[in-house]
């Protein structure tokens, strides 16, 4: 069970082997912390280089390199410093995730769910829109036109999908849709929500794909490949526009 559990922590399997023997026999060589971990003598003092880097050990005989184990409670520091390590690091590849998504391409169809921050990931997904060159059915945010950088590049997707002959479909709020109708062609349609009718996030389907998009804190794009999903969402859509 413990072993486990510092495995589930972070350390490898020889790592916590290693610090379990320290605990429960005392100060070891790495030749002693190898005969008790089953590993070769230059892997103990490889483990045993380790233990004290991370923090979980500390030299008690220089001359015979001879380890501790430090107290039990240095594991929740080893803890908080993964942690900390963990979210540097999922700040890094939040950074190169839409580089990388478009790269893989969204429309490949491999099934799951992916939240990316910003503009950058709002640009992947219409530029996925544009590849894919399939209808998309969009139920617009309240919020998404009070950003001026929003707002253009709206404006300018809405020009690349007619270039690209793409069909947008849009149900809108009564407060906009005179503005919308007159951009109205065969390539964009629009129709009115029922009165009281909102939604706070922009909602976009297309392939396989949906988008949920919001923009009141911050541009967070929560892209769902589900054929599922889609085909739900695609059929609340019409539900909503043949009633209109």
């Amino acid at each position: 069970m413990e072993l486990d559990i510092l495995k589930k922590a972070g350390l490898t399997e020889s790592q916590a082997k290693g610090y379990l023997a320290l605990i429960n026999i005392g100060p070891l060589t790495p030749a002693e912390l190898a005969d008790k971990t089953n590993e070769s003598r230059t892997n103990g003092y490889a483990i045993a280089d380790k233990l004290v880097s991370l923090g979980l050990a500390r030299k008690v005989n220089q001359t015979k390199a001879t380890i501790e184990a430090e107290n039990p409670t240095k594991l929740r520091s080893f803890i908080n410093s993964r942690q900390q390590q963990l979210k540097s690091v999922n700040d890094e590849l939040t950074g190169i995730l839409p580089t990388m998504l478009s790269k893989f391409r969204l429309t490949s169809d491999q099934p799951g769910v992916i939240n990316i921050e910003g503009v950058e990931a709002l640009k992947l997904v219409y530029d996925e829109i544009i590849a894919a060159k399939q209808d998309v059915l969009i139920f617009p945010s309240p919020y998404d036109r009070d950003n001026p950088e929003i707002s253009s590049l709206i404006d300018e997707q809405i020009a690349r999908q007619r270039k690209a002959g793409v069909k947008s479909l849009a149900l809108v709020r009564d407060v906009v849709f005179d503005d919308m109708k007159k951009y109205e062609d065969g390539l964009l349609l629009v129709k009115k929500l029922p009165i009281g009718v909102s939604f706070d996030a922009q909602i976009m389907v297309f392939g396989n794909i949906v988008v949920s998009t919001v923009f009141r804190h911050g541009i967070v794009s929560t892209i769902i490949t589900s054929p599922e999903t889609a085909a739900t969402l695609r059929s609340v859509f019409f539900t909503i526009w043949n009633a209109c």
